[in-house]
């Protein structure tokens, strides 16, 4: 025994040193402009000197002999994030035209010698094709005393003038506090969930409509004295006003946590209003379903297995128009994000596989959630329009991933002025979960602020993605507002930022609510108008719910100078990504030969 683990430790001490070995080597970026004799001044040695983010490479890719320079393999990595850029494939995944794309652009390093201008197309390109215009700023929660943290909204995608939302409510009754509007969110209501089965408050808030306009809420119900956590499912026919409970549906789990609901809403699907609940108990994570044509909730089913080493807390699900299902969860133990597929409206599921790491596990502890700490919560969804348009879609919290900002022991924690920040990112499948794009930042700016509870919506009419989450930019790191951000082109490019609130909060006073924002907010939308919902502590009052609805803003770009030649409009392609190409339809047949 003592021989062996001597052995293991002389192992260990290697490590180090062969992973040092193994380190890629990249040219710098003066030995780059000198290969190509590129003009230190030139709009080319700028553009070489912005894609430098070698570390979205394969580290082989520093030493193979493909005919594309590395600087420009970064340029087309970030355009397109979703291709297999495997080294399996003696191309790399790189389309073979990058090569003369490359020998034009060495040979006009102006980068403007075309009558048309390929500036101008950048220009172009850079304007945001997606934006987004708030309302009024609401709180829904009423003029409630007591804090109001964490909450779910979902608008109703047959009769969108109704919504519900729900928040917890611990330090009042405890019942699961309960807001809903019938004109589309001009004015709302509140009412609480009865507290049912010896549940002496509730946790954790989760809502949803089915089509025969039936509204569902799903709350932890607590018993303090057994030391029990149960999910229970309540229904109200009156759109928010009246509930009554469903059933207990967590069978005879007694530590049942984090849980969210979905409805199949797609009327082509073969599983509509089935509704579908994830949560973890323990370890392992958990996916129950009430099928609407049996109007029962069936028995838990464990979607997770080994691959789960922690706890799976911080769940999603759900579903497309083809009906297939979608689960997510992170796992603190192998810091790894994973995802499960049923293709059969939750009857069977797939094997888990991983769609990303984080660098963080758990809850990060930053200056603005320095006590209730941000939860590392996957927020997902789903689109499928034909078989080259299955988009599933993951985001995220997690650390920034720089230098020095890279595992939980390097946490901002309560210090303002530490240069580890916590950033929302986001991966996308475009083959309906087998493969997975590398995971990214959102929106990477370059300043020490905080970025947490996102959640994402896929606007099921269009395919539209919109995203909020808090953001202490501009704030002192300790005040955070809400922003919002949308794509229109399946998650490749993203508005700018949005500010939704008009007022900045601070959750680190004394009097505080302990749970300061909660885990997660809620985001719901559909037709091109969104609805999130979001926790509030403006002007050092109480935490509220409030929200305001965003409206989505197309604007298409126009090349309003000549036509470009074939080499400039096959780049100005792939720059702007325009009208989601695939590689195949860019390549074809604009950038023949």
């Amino acid at each position: 025994m003592r021989k062996s683990m001597l052995a293991a430790l002389l192992l260990a001490s290697l490590l180090p040193a062969a992973a040092v070995a193994q380190r890629p080597s990249w040219p710098t970026l003066e030995r780059q402009l000198s290969e190509d004799r590129v003009p230190r001044d030139s709009a080319l040695a700028e553009l070489i000197a912005k894609n430098q983010e070698f570390s979205l490479l394969r580290p082989e890719e520093a030493r193979d002999e493909l005919p594309v320079p590395l600087w420009l393999r970064v340029l087309w990595r970030k355009a397109h994030p979703e291709g297999p850029y495997s080294g399996d494939d003696p191309t790399g995944g790189y389309p073979f035209v990058l090569k003369e794309l490359h020998e034009w652009m060495v040979s006009h390093p102006d980068l403007a010698k075309d009558s048309s201008g390929i500036q101008a197309l950048q220009a172009a390109a850079a304007v945001p094709r997606a934006t987004l215009s708030a309302g009024t700023n609401q709180r829904i929660s009423g003029a409630a005393f007591n804090p109001r943290s964490e909450s779910d909204i979902r608008v109703n995608y047959w009769e969108p003038q109704r919504i519900v939302a729900a928040s917890n409510n611990i330090q009042s009754s405890g019942a699961l506090a309960v807001f809903y509007s019938d004109d589309g969110g001009a004015s709302w209501r509140q009412t609480l969930l009865p507290l049912v089965q010896n549940a002496q408050f509730h946790s954790d808030p989760a809502v949803d409509w089915t089509s025969d306009g039936t509204a569902w809420a799903v709350a932890i119900g607590i018993d303090p004295g057994e030391r029990t956590l149960r999910l229970q499912a309540f229904q109200s026919a009156d759109g928010g006003a009246t509930w009554t409970f469903d059933q207990t549906i967590s069978g005879e789990h007694r530590l049942a946590d984090k849980q969210l609901i979905w409805t199949d809403h797609s009327n082509g699907s073969p599983h509509k209003d089935n509704l579908y609940v994830i949560w973890h108990n323990g370890p392992s994570v958990y996916v129950n379903r009430r099928v609407a044509a049996t109007s029962a909730w069936e028995e838990p089913r464990q979607i997770s297995g080994v691959e789960t080493r922690g706890t799976g807390i911080g769940s999603d699900v759900k579903t497309n128009n083809l009906g297939h299902v979608f689960a997510f969860w992170p796992d603190t133990g192998s810091r790894n994000i994973f995802f499960a597929k049923s293709i059969d409206g939750g009857a069977s599921w797939a094997r888990p596989s991983i769609l990303g790491r984080t660098w963080g596990s758990f809850d990060l502890q930053i200056p603005a959630q320095g006590r209730r700490q941000a939860l590392i919560y996957v927020t997902g969804g789903a689109f499928y329009r034909g078989p080259r348009k299955n988009m599933v879609y993951a985001a995220w919290t997690d650390l920034s991933g720089i230098q020095g900002c890279r595992t939980p022991l390097n946490e901002p924690r309560l210090d303002v002025n530490h240069p580890c920040q916590t950033r929302i990112f986001f991966s996308r499948s475009t083959n309906g979960g087998r493969t997975w794009s590398a995971p990214r930042a959102i929106n990477n700016a370059g300043t020490r602020n905080d970025q947490f509870n996102p959640w994402l919506v896929v606007d099921e009419t269009s395919g539209a993605l919109a995203i909020i989450y808090y953001d202490t930019v501009t704030e002192a790191r300790v005040r955070t507002n809400v922003w919002a951000q949308a794509s229109i082109d399946d998650g490749a490019t993203w508005s700018a930022p949005f500010r939704v609130t008009t007022q900045s909060s601070l959750a680190t006073g004394f009097s505080s609510d302990p749970n300061q924002y909660g885990d997660y907010n809620g985001l719901s939308g559909i037709a091109g108008t969104f609805f999130p919902s979001w926790t509030d502590r403006r002007a050092e009052g109480r935490e509220q719910i409030w929200t305001a609805p965003l409206v989505l803003q197309v604007r298409r770009n126009r090349i309003a100078s000549a036509e470009p030649s074939p080499a400039l409009a096959c780049l100005f392609r792939f720059l702007a990504v325009d009208e989601g190409w695939s590689v195949e339809e860019m390549l074809q047949p604009i950038c023949e030969g």
